[in-house]
């Protein structure tokens, strides 16, 4: 996957992470490449059951009047 220098550097973090950033920047494209980097790394996997990943948008709520 092509990621850009400041999603790499999330993908590439330790510890928890916040990707916050505007609509249409690859922040799904960021967390779902973290997951499988975390998922398949030989040194340290992480198994899914340590694992929280939230995304949200608002086009749902929109959609039910909230």
């Amino acid at each position: 996957m092509n990621l850009t220098a400041q999603q790499e550097a999330a993908v590439a973090a330790t510890g928890n992470v916040l990707v916050n950033a505007g609509a249409g920047t690859g922040k799904t494209r960021t967390l779902v490449e973290r997951v499988v980097r975390l998922l398949l790394d030989p040194r340290d996997p992480v198994s899914l059951d340590e694992m929280l990943v939230v995304t949200f948008t608002w086009w749902p709520s929109m959609a039910k009047g909230d």
